[in-house]
C-alpha cells in the first residue's frame, strides 16, 4: 500500500513538472495573453481538465512557472557555491551560473526577462508578485559578504546588486532578440574585470 502511494505521488509530481515545462515553453512562444490553457494541455499531451487538477488557473500557472525556474537557479547556485570559499569568486560564479542557465534554457530566460515586463497589469492584480525578489536578495547577500570580507571595496551592496542584475538583464535581453550578436560569456568576463579593477585607469597606464 505504501509503495502504491509513493508511486502515485511520483506520477503526480512528474505530471506537474511536465505541465510546468509545457507552460514555460508555450508562454515563451505565444506570450502570456496569447496562451490558452488548451495550448499548454496540448503541449503536455494531456486533457484540458488535467491542468486544473494541479493549478487554479492560467495566472496561478504563470506564478508557479516563475517560482520553479528561479528555485531551480537558486538550487544550482547553492550546490555550486557551497564548494567555493572566496566571497568574490562566489559572486562571479553566480553571474556565470545565471548566464549558463539562460543559454541552456532560452524559453525560461525569455519568460523571466521579456514576458514578465510586458504584463504590468499582472502586478496590479497581484501587488505582492515580484518573482525576482529572492534572486535579488540572494545576489545582495553574496555582494554584502564580498564587501565585508574586503574582496570588494566598500560600496552600497544594493546598488552593486542592481548594477550587476541590470547588466545581465540588458545583455541577455539583447541576446534573446538577436540570437547571435551578443557573446554572453564575454559579459561575465567583463563584469569580473570591473569588479576586480574598478573603472579608474591605472596611473602607470595613462598617457
Amino acid at each position: 500500500m505504501a509503495y502504491e502511494k509513493t508511486d502515485m505521488n511520483n506520477r503526480k509530481t512528474k505530471k506537474r513538472n511536465d505541465l510546468i515545462k509545457a507552460a514555460i515553453k508555450t508562454f515563451a512562444q505565444k506570450g502570456f495573453h496569447g496562451t490558452k490553457i488548451s495550448d499548454i494541455a496540448k503541449k503536455a499531451k494531456v486533457a484540458d481538465g488535467t491542468v486544473y487538477l494541479y493549478f487554479e488557473n492560467k495566472d496561478d500557472l504563470l506564478i508557479k512557472c516563475f517560482e520553479e525556474m528561479l528555485a531551480d537557479l537558486m538550487q544550482k547556485a547553492d550546490e555550486k557555491l557551497s564548494t567555493i570559499e572566496d566571497p568574490l569568486a562566489k559572486v562571479l560564479t553566480f553571474i556565470d551560473l545565471h548566464i549558463d542557465y539562460c543559454e541552456k534554457n532560452p524559453d525560461a530566460a525569455k519568460l523571466i526577462i521579456i514576458e514578465l515586463r510586458q504584463s504590468p497589469e499582472f502586478y496590479k492584480k497581484y501587488p505582492n508578485f515580484w518573482p525576482v525578489r529572492n534572486y535579488l536578495n540572494y545576489l545582495n547577500k553574496l555582494c554584502t559578504d564580498a564587501i565585508e570580507a574586503g574582496r570588494i571595496r566598500n560600496v552600497n551592496p544594493e546598488l552593486l546588486t542592481t548594477i550587476i542584475f541590470g547588466s545581465l538583464d540588458f545583455s541577455i535581453t539583447s541576446w534573446l532578440l538577436s540570437k547571435s550578436v551578443i557573446n554572453l560569456k564575454s559579459i561575465k568576463e567583463g563584469v569580473a574585470d570591473i569588479l576586480h579593477k574598478g573603472l579608474e585607469k591605472e596611473a602607470n597606464n595613462e598617457k
